[in-house]
């Protein structure tokens, strides 16, 4: 199954745009490395402005280079990922403010401590295939919160890691733990354990901080992804075709920087967009607009050739509850169907403020729903069944045959947490709705599940970083 919501030539217009753009007014970038080699490629660089305005060939002659499928290593190899497969996988949204506590069932502030219990958490999930620091660690002042949160992520899973980083001085700490855990900077490039990602300051900025961020990871063969934050409306036109064009432009830009600063880099055609609601100001996650610009997105990815990551399984809801699952459906179901190559987005609540562990369980279970619809059907031999249903006739029963015992685990998919029981059966098992049950196996999971731990020397040299960190400036 798939979902389309641009033509060839729908496309063709997006492109042309996004070129035009990027001509005129051009792109502003505050960090002179880049400016330097767009410079060196021909762009036009208004230096007083720091506004770059960039020819077509360049952007070109970089999705020309970028990688089209790569892998994303994980410390146990067996979950690491392929993107470019044509599988759709799943990471859970990240650098969130605020914990809804799953033992007060108070909203607090974050802290180092809930990244690890998500990462655990996360660790034990079928379809949570990344991991990336939920929220941030308000309770770390001082420059090592970066590096921090990285070392909390890779202790508590084995699953392959991403993460964010500002400036220049940070990053090249940040990556040298990711290639001390992955044995070092050549083991670290065929097999990156850790990827990294940054936004582009809507309309049309990047910032020094994260376009710095960028150029490092770049040169060190990170994988990194390149994230718009449109908010149609506000950041961008309100129409959807023209934040589409905007939202192109800024993710083709930061393409081409990390491809110019080094060739080959494995690059990710990203996109958290949506539209503004017009009466808060919010950028609201769990729209419908969202579901069809991500597509959208999706498609100009699969257009260039680049694997794409787009929001999904998104809401704007407070808490756990109807309004959070309608959303998370409705913003889950096209993005998979589109054949996204990742999904950013369980464990969400409250448009990406809050974030919640029974929530990221009950998003695991969502995911494996989406991926079922998306598997569609076959219609072989085999599926069509014609000899056994002309075996068993009408009035037969088809639950005791060989055909439903071979196929009933791929062809019917089962909920954990989701009840199907006749109603005096669920009063009789508690009567328990979906998020108690998600709290109980989050609690299980806290207590039982283990993960196995980074190398003592590794962990002894991570350390050494980490001091080194400390003493530089928060960021």
């Amino acid at each position: 199954m798939r979902a389309e919501v641009l033509s060839e030539e729908d496309i063709a217009r997006i492109d042309s745009a996004s070129m035009a753009i990027l001509q005129r007014p051009g792109v502003a970038i505050f960090e002179k490395q880049s400016l330097d080699l767009l410079e060196e490629k021909g762009a036009s660089i208004d230096r007083m402005r720091s506004i770059a305005r960039i020819p077509e060939g360049v952007v070109k002659g970089a999705i020309e280079i970028a990688p089209k499928k790569y892998r994303l290593a994980a410390r146990d190899s067996s979950k690491s990922v392929t993107l470019g497969s044509g599988r759709t996988h799943f990471t859970n949204s990240a650098t969130g403010i605020r914990v809804l506590d799953h033992i007060s069932d108070k909203i607090r502030d974050s802290v180092l401590s809930d990244i690890s219990q998500f990462a655990r958490v996360a660790d034990s999930l079928s379809h949570i295939n990344i991991y990336g620091p939920t929220v941030v660690a308000h309770d770390v002042k001082d420059g090592s919160r970066f590096p921090r949160e990285l070392l909390a992520a890779l202790e508590h899973t084995t699953k392959h890691v991403s993460h964010e980083s500002h400036g220049t001085e940070i990053t090249k700490l940040f990556v040298r733990i990711s290639q001390i855990v992955a044995g070092g900077d050549e083991e670290f490039r065929k097999n990156p354990l850790v990827s990294a990602g940054g936004c582009p300051v809507s309309p049309l900025q990047f910032d020094r901080m994260n376009t710095e961020a960028m150029i490092e990871c770049a040169r060190a063969g990170m994988p990194f992804d390149v994230l718009s934050m449109a908010m149609g409306g506000g950041t961008s036109p309100i129409t959807l075709a023209g934040e589409l064009a905007v939202i192109n432009a800024e993710v083709l830009t930061g393409i081409a920087l990390c491809e110019l600063a080094n060739p080959g880099t494995p690059v990710m055609y990203g996109s958290v967009a949506s539209v503004m609601d017009m009466r808060s100001g919010v950028l609201a996650l769990g729209a419908p607009e969202r579901a069809v610009l991500n597509v959208a997105v999706v498609q100009m990815a699969h257009h260039y050739g680049i694997p794409c990551e787009v929001g999904g399984i998104s809401t704007d809801a407070k808490m756990p509850g109807d309004q959070a699952m309608f959303e998370k459906t409705l913003t889950g179901l096209p993005v998979v169907l589109a054949g996204s190559d990742i999904v950013f987005g369980p464990a969400v609540l409250s448009s990406a403020t809050t974030y919640s562990l029974e929530q990221l369980v009950m998003d695991d279970e969502v995911a494996g729903a989406l991926l079922r619809v998306r598997q569609g059907m076959e219609t072989d031999e085999d599926s069509l069944a014609l000899d056994l249903t002309q075996k068993i006739g009408p009035g037969g029963q088809f639950i005791g045959t060989r055909h439903t015992h071979e196929h009933m685990q791929s062809e019917v998919w089962r909920p954990a947490l989701a009840d199907r029981n006749f109603y005096d059966k669920w009063a009789m098992l508690g009567g328990k709705d979906m998020r108690s049950r998600a709290k109980d196996r989050v609690l299980d999971i806290i207590d039982n599940h283990e993960v196995l731990p980074l190398e003592r020397e590794q962990r002894r040299e991570i350390d050494s970083i980490i001091e080194e960190a400390a003493k530089l400036p928060p960021k």
